[in-house]
C-alpha cells in the first residue's frame, strides 16, 4: 500500500509551520518514492484564526508560558538552532505581502523555486533580527537572496522585480487559498489534509503528527519506541 498526497497549508508568521514545513522538505523524495504527492499551500493565518474564531495562544498566560517549552523542543527536533521569537509578532504577522509573492512564484515558477524561498523567508523571519516583510525593500532583497541547494540565485534581478510587481494580482488567489483551508476545518496553522492511496481523506494539524500521517497514508515508517536498557540504537 501507499501513495496519496500531502496538502500543507502555513503561513510564515507560524512557527510550526516553519517546523512541519522542515520536516516535509527533508523528506520529499522518500515520500515521492512511496508514490506520496506534497504541496504547499500559502495561507494568511491572521484571516484564520478571526474566520475560526481561534486566538493567538500568547494571549492565555498559561499557552505562552508551555510555548517557551514546547517552541524550543520543536524547532531543536528539526535542527533549526538560529531562531528566536520576535517581540514585535504581532506587528510582523502582517504577511500578506510575501504570501502574495509565493503565490506568484507557485504559480509561474518550478516548484524548487517555492520551496526555496518559503525557507528563505520563515529563516528571515524567525532569526534575529527578525525581517519586517511588511517593507517592501525587505522583501526584495530577501528574495534576491533566495538560492538554492548549489547555492546559486534563484531569481534575477529581473525577476525580483517581477514577483514584487505581481503581488497586487495575487490577492484572490491568496484569499481563495485561504478560504479554502477553512473550508478544510482549518482553526491555525500548519492545517495539513491528507488523502490516501483510497482516496480517503483526513485533517492533521500542527507539526507533530507525521507518524499518524504516515499511517493514515500507509507508508513505512519508524515509530517512537522505548527500548529496554542496554538495547542498541
Amino acid at each position: 500500500m501507499g501513495g496519496g498526497r500531502i496538502d500543507c497549508y502555513l503561513d510564515i508568521a507560524s512557527l510550526f509551520s516553519y517546523v512541519a514545513f522542515v520536516d516535509l522538505i527533508g523528506n520529499l523524495d522518500k515520500l515521492a518514492a512511496n508514490g506520496v504527492e506534497v504541496e504547499f499551500h500559502p495561507v494568511f493565518l491572521g484571516g484564520i484564526m478571526q474566520a475560526s474564531g481561534n486566538k493567538p495562544p500568547w494571549t492565555l498566560q498559561a499557552k505562552a508560558k508551555y510555548l517557551s517549552y514546547d517552541s524550543r523542543r520543536a524547532m531543536a527536533s528539526r535542527g533549526i538552532t538560529n531562531w528566536a521569537s520576535p517581540p514585535n509578532l504581532f506587528e510582523l504577522a502582517r504577511t500578506q505581502s510575501p504570501l502574495r509573492a509565493l503565490h506568484h512564484i507557485k504559480a509561474n515558477f518550478p516548484p524548487a523555486a517555492l520551496h526555496a524561498t518559503f525557507t528563505a523567508l520563515f529563516r528571515r523571519f524567525w532569526a534575529p533580527p527578525h525581517a519586517n516583510f511588511t517593507d517592501d525593500a525587505v522583501l526584495a532583497a530577501t528574495l534576491a537572496e533566495v538560492v538554492d541547494a548549489k547555492g546559486q540565485r534563484v531569481f534575477s534581478d529581473e525577476q525580483v522585480q517581477s514577483i514584487m510587481a505581481a503581488r497586487d494580482g495575487m490577492k484572490d488567489a491568496l484569499k481563495a487559498e485561504t478560504g479554502k483551508a477553512l473550508e478544510l476545518g482549518a482553526f491555525g496553522a500548519p492545517w495539513i489534509w491528507v488523502t490516501n492511496e483510497a482516496g480517503k481523506a483526513e485533517p492533521f494539524f500542527g507539526s507533530d503528527r507525521f507518524c499518524q500521517i504516515y499511517n493514515h497514508l500507509g507508508i513505512p515508517h519508524q515509530d517512537v519506541q522505548v527500548l529496554a536498557p542496554g538495547a542498541k540504537l
